[in-house]
């Protein structure tokens, strides 16, 4: 890996450059990289995950985002509304996350 101001070679485990101090990528402190697909997620949400939705394909806070709905819901009259509906309708739900089987007893080979 190398540093993208710089240059410099760096350690993969790295999450600044040595030399320059910026941020790789693998620091839990740089911007979030954007969600590739437009979905509601399942966790985070207040109605129908509309606004999480749009927050996380966009990579901005949830919170700026519900509050540009209910302006919009609200001035001009309806367009808000309307679009939060028609967003709600076309949307996907992100699939189920299962959690993994735990294996029985008689699966494993003890009795």
């Amino acid at each position: 890996m190398y540093c993208t101001k710089c240059g410099v070679q760096l350690n993969e485990a790295a999450k600044f450059c040595s030399e320059c101090g910026t941020a790789t990528a693998r620091n839990a402190y740089s911007a979030p990289v954007a969600y590739p697909k437009l979905s509601r997620p399942r966790e985070d949400r207040k109605i129908a995950g509309v606004c999480a939705g749009f927050a996380r394909y966009l990579g901005i806070d949830v919170t700026l985002v519900r509050i540009i709905a209910v302006i919009l819901a609200v001035w001009p009259p309806g367009v808000g509304l309307i679009g939060y509906c028609i967003a709600w309708c076309v949307m996907p739900n992100d699939a189920l996350r299962l959690s993994e089987p735990v294996p029985s007893e008689t699966a494993t080979g003890h009795a």
